[in-house]
């Protein structure tokens, strides 16, 4: 019984540590992000919204032509990375990607309903209306800024 309980007493302390580590990791990335995100956030051309949503309207859509709303289905093309560069996501602008708006991170559903069908947008997301503190793509880490450069095709 005494090797059981130390056994387990071991593995937990062995977790513990392990976790530390990896929270240190993350904490670094964390930080390295704020910064990144208080030297960009007043790019020449962005906007920064209340919430902290940064975007750059390149071509703002055809201004006859519908915006997005909450409910719209929207296609796009887009390319999202990180502050170091890596790209996680694309989609190549001679295709689209069809999705519910709804169903997207909390800044695309503000930045999109800003612009009209065939705007092109650039985004600088912070982590908060992003994936946050977690994330279910292995390519995200926790607390990422996301930077996009959208063209928003059509929205119905």
């Amino acid at each position: 019984m005494k090797q059981i309980s130390i056994g387990f007493l071991l593995t937990f302390v062995l977790l513990i540590i392990f976790s530390a580590c990896k929270e240190d990791k993350y904490l670094d990335w964390k930080s390295l992000n704020d910064e990144w995100y208080a030297k960009h956030k007043n790019d020449s051309g962005y906007v920064t919204t209340s919430t902290g949503l940064c975007y750059q309207v390149v071509y703002p859509g055809w201004s006859y032509n519908r915006k997005p709303d909450a409910n719209s289905v929207i296609a796009v093309s887009y390319k999202g990375s990180l502050i170091d560069g890596s790209v996680f996501d694309e989609i190549q602008s001679d295709s689209s990607a069809v999705m519910y708006l709804s169903y997207t991170i909390a800044g695309w559903q503000e930045a999109l309903k800003k612009v009209h069908n065939g705007a092109h947008i650039k985004l600088y997301v912070p982590s908060s209306l992003g994936y946050g503190t977690s994330t279910s793509n292995s390519l995200i880490p926790p607390n990422s800024v996301l930077i996009f450069d959208i063209n928003l095709k059509d929205s119905y």
